[in-house]
């Protein structure tokens, strides 16, 4: 029976014999792409690392750090995730770690618990608009009916809410706004049976029911799609000053207001992208990036998990700003985040990191690297240089 490539890793960092199986199903992994091939060259120059401390006894107690939480690694799985894109992460982290002997210090493990100390995180409610400006609070668990009438009925199950109209009827539909809070996640399907998955900080705008020849929405912030095929109704969504038109298909929508690009990353079908006065057809597996200031849009191959994966929880990445990350945090957590040295934004991180009900070990392991700190406040996070 085939490991998991993730327990593999944990136990060839933690010296753990492997199995001829298990070494071959190593290799496999490492010359499967080239970013594994790169990932297997950390994990090389690790054990090299580890073997050298082995050797030093005045590195002892950093060397034992690290296998401690390689164990918790393995054994709880609750910390930045071991996968093909996600080992890069803590390689670097654990190298970074064991180059630096002041790392044995008592003094820097009690300020770092001080630091991640009293952190705990509740998710706020989404809520509906309705089309006369009330407001209604979205269940997160149990069944709602949130509207009905003899005209439509939107209720709530498993954090999603589901819209039915009575298309028998010929009426104006009327246009209902969802709304995500930050810290918060939902998702939706509409009248035609398309679901959307909204992430935080997001807001779609959509009617009750579709009428004419075309069915539209409006988003700011990002969401994922699954569109109901129908030929002869187009479904258009509206960002920023992108329309991103389909027929029956499954892309990604990033349009945060405060960001500087809208992004449309195609997973599935065929999509028209209308950035300014330039019109994309795009193929599965790119993106197209549209820049609100210069109105600039370039279309391109991209890995479609890194931007796909936020529905199920966790959030892959490669070479990403510090900056860009704590954005991510922001929405995700509700967090009030100040960087007390702005050099601090553009160390980058690679990695798989899944969404916590606590924030404490996700930020031991970004302090792993030795070059920040993240101090709680009482109302934000302040991140410095160490």
């Amino acid at each position: 029976m085939k490991k998991d490539i993730d327990e593999i890793l944990a136990a060839y960092l933690n010296k753990a014999p492997l199995t001829e199986e298990e070494r071959r199903e190593f290799e496999a992994w490492k010359n499967s792409s080239v970013h594994n091939k790169k990932v297997g060259k950390l994990i090389l120059k690790l054990e090299k690392q580890k073997q050298i401390l082995a050797r030093h006894q005045s590195h002892k107690v950093a060397f034992d750090k690290v296998q401690r939480q390689v164990r918790q690694s393995k054994r709880k799985r609750q910390l930045v995730l071991w996968s093909s894109c996600a080992a890069g992460i803590i390689l670097l982290i654990g190298f970074f770690f064991l180059l630096r002997p002041e790392n044995t210090s008592t003094k820097t493990q009690t300020i770092n618990q001080t630091y991640i100390s009293g952190l705990a995180l509740k998710r706020p409610a989404a809520e509906l608009i309705l089309p006369d400006g009330r407001k209604r609070l979205l269940s997160q668990e149990k069944r709602a009916v949130i509207v009905s009438d003899s005209n439509r009925e939107m209720r709530t199950d498993q954090q999603t809410l589901i819209v039915e109209s009575n298309t028998i009827k010929t009426r104006e539909p009327e246009y209902y706004t969802i709304n995500i809070p930050y810290g918060a996640e939902y998702n939706l399907v509409l009248s035609d049976g398309s679901k959307i998955y909204l992430n935080a900080g997001s807001t779609l705008r959509y009617p009750d029911q579709f009428v004419g020849d075309k069915r539209e929405v409006f988003l700011t912030g990002e969401a994922y799609f699954e569109v109901k095929s129908d030929s002869l109704h187009p479904f258009i969504v509206h960002a920023s000053d992108v329309a991103v038109r389909v027929l029956g298909t499954s892309f990604n929508i990033n349009a945060y207001a405060e960001g500087a690009w809208v992004k449309t990353t195609l997973v599935e079908g065929q999509v028209e992208a209308h950035c300014g006065y330039k019109n994309i057809i795009m193929a599965p597996g790119t993106q197209v990036a549209y820049n609100k200031t210069t109105q600039e849009s370039d279309y391109f191959p991209v890995n479609v998990q890194q931007f796909i994966s936020w529905k199920e929880g966790y959030y892959e990445f490669e070479d990403m700003s510090l900056e860009e990350l704590m954005q991510i945090f922001t929405r995700w957590y509700n967090l009030n985040i100040e960087f007390a040295d702005p050099k601090v934004k553009e160390i980058k991180f690679s990695g798989r990191l899944k969404r916590y009900e606590d924030l404490r070990p996700l930020f031991e392991m970004l302090e792993y690297t030795r070059d920040v700190n993240f101090i709680i406040a009482e109302d934000k996070i302040i991140i410095q240089k160490k």
